[in-house]
């Protein structure tokens, strides 16, 4: 038996605007992306590269636009249908993760960018459509911290973690943080060990369920001794206030760094992945540089299975994020390159033996089909369900960046960044974005010729809720309705709280839940309109 759908919320529905796509990091793209029949004829659609430094993250895209930030420093903003430049924002500091495109948030559509300035990073807020600043905020300041956890993004706010640099030259703590979407003010910021202790950096990108409002995420390994017990472990917030409320260690007393390379080094790198049991049990999964995934009980924090799926060392295991398509979970090992799926409880479904070189590639999927890009220049696409290779296209270079899907196409970054210090920082400028496949469908919302200009925007919904303000905890009646161009607008999707409805001929539909308490976000999307959110808030008795 098959393990079977994970409930969550995305970010957003057609498009792919996180790191992870959505809030699970499920890194499927579902009904999205070439289907297996139209792979034998898949090719190049269009290249953009940059003269200034690689690309490593994974292409994020909503709202027709395509978002990667180089090594250099510099934001582009692409149209996702031709790959022609929109905007570029020279930043001027090392962006080495994914950024994240929120298209309903407070001030209108944002981009959200990560700058790996060792000591001070930072995440900046860009516009979305010309590219100006927002806000910039100083996600920490101890000495030696930086950042590779790429943002996310839920109900107004946003998450990420904070690191050391590559090479765990470091004595910071990790910390997750919460910034408001509107300003950038820390709503709070949670160290992942006690003062006095160091490392636990978060290296991935925080998952949430929002069912809970749990928020998920793995941590590294302690630099000096003594490792405090969540180093090399997942850990459960809640995303409201940023409590540790539980915590699953899986190796204890690894301590790891340039100058005191005493332990295994086996942090969590990979993303968390919000599974299910066949029982219906909520799980929690993620995969560590030992070359173990490992899955837990998402309420308890309990170990529930967890399988070897490669080779352990300080460079892999498991490093790149894993995708979760309902059915099965996928990776790959960064020492081997070898790709992998595992069944219900951690039964291996198959693996390669394409093995190659490193492989620190995030991995990504749509309509049944894998898709894996390698340090050998190459994005191999295989058989979900089987692991067939089905066919392989060059990408120009060799790469360690990750890779989406939009509508019928593919989006690959491509570049390696530079080697960890004190290896010289030299990057060869041969970044680029590849897009493959159909990038017509990628276009803004109601648009297929992607150059989103010329003509009259298309009109937005006009979203309201009854009532606006209830208690928390008590299972309420939410009636929305949702109107366009001074007309009820029937099949408008509404999603609000880990539910969805359509709407019926007179724009109206009803969705039952509890809520926690706190601020609460409802999206409605309509291809041919634009988007619109309703806040709703639960308060105590």
């Amino acid at each position: 038996m098959l393990i079977a759908l994970a409930s969550s919320s995305a970010p957003a529905t057609a498009d792919w605007p996180v790191y992870g796509r959505d809030l699970a990091n499920s890194r499927d793209g579902g009904h999205d992306g070439p289907s297996l029949a139209q792979i034998p004829t898949l090719k190049q659609a269009w290249s953009f590269k940059s003269p200034a430094g690689d690309f490593t993250g994974t292409p994020v895209v909503a709202n027709g636009v395509l978002v990667a930030g180089d090594y250099s420093g510099i934001v582009y903003a692409l149209d996702a249908v031709t790959g022609k430049l929109r905007w570029s924002r020279k930043l001027n500091e090392p962006i080495n993760g994914s950024a994240a495109i929120d298209p309903g948030a407070p001030n209108g559509a944002t981009v959200y960018v990560p700058l790996a300035h060792v000591g001070r990073p930072r995440l900046v807020a860009l516009s979305l459509g010309d590219g100006h600043t927002r806000w910039t905020r100083v996600l920490t300041d101890q000495s030696g911290s930086s950042v590779y956890s790429s943002p996310t993004y839920w109900n107004g706010t946003v998450y990420i973690g904070t690191s050391g640099p590559n090479g765990d030259a470091s004595t910071a703590r990790g910390s997750i943080l919460a910034l408001d979407a509107a300003s950038g003010a820390v709503r709070w910021r949670t160290y992942t060990v006690p003062p006095g202790r160091d490392g636990g950096a978060v290296w991935s990108t925080p998952t949430i369920d929002i069912a809970t409002g749990r928020l998920y995420v793995g941590t590294g390994n302690a630099y000096h001794a003594p490792a405090a017990d969540t180093t090399d472990a997942i850990l459960a917030l809640d995303a409201s206030t940023g409590a540790i409320l539980a915590h699953y260690q899986a190796v204890g007393g690894d301590t790891f760094a340039a100058d005191n390379p005493a332990g295994p080094d086996a942090d969590f790198g990979a993303s968390a992945n919000l599974i299910r049991a066949p029982d219906g049990t909520a799980l929690v999964g993620e995969g560590a540089k030992d070359g173990v995934y490992y899955t837990l009980d998402r309420a308890t924090m309990k170990l529930a299975w967890k399988s070897t799926v490669g080779p352990g060392s300080a460079v892999g295991g498991v490093v790149g994020g894993t995708v979760y398509d309902g059915k099965r979970i996928y990776g790959s090992d960064a020492l081997t390159s070898q790709v992998w799926a595992l069944g219900s409880g951690g039964s291996s479904q198959w693996s390669s033996t394409d093995g190659g070189s490193l492989d620190f590639s995030p991995l990504a999927m749509a309509n049944g089909v894998l898709y894996s890009a390698d340090q050998a220049g190459s994005l191999t696409i295989r058989d979900g369900a089987t692991g067939t290779v089905l066919k392989t296209l060059s990408l120009g270079g060799p790469t360690f960046g990750g890779i989406s899907t939009v509508g019928g196409a593919v989006y690959v970054a491509v570049g390696l960044g530079p080697p960890p210090p004190p290896a010289p920082q030299q990057q060869s400028g041969a970044g680029s974005i590849v897009a493959f496949g159909d990038t017509s469908r990628s276009g803004a919302p109601g648009s297929h010729d992607g150059g989103g200009g010329g003509g009259a925007p298309p009109p937005r919904i006009r979203l309201s809720v009854r009532p606006r303000s209830v208690q928390a905890g008590r299972r309420t009646v939410f009636r929305f309705t949702a109107r366009a161009a001074s007309k009820p607008a029937s099949g408008v999707l509404v999603r609000f709280a880990g539910r969805s409805g359509r709407t019926n001929a007179k724009g109206r539909v009803r969705i039952a839940t509890r809520l926690r308490r706190g601020r609460h976000s409802a999206r409605a999307t309509k291809p041919g309109l634009r988007s619109r959110r309703v806040a709703v808030y639960a308060h105590r008795r």
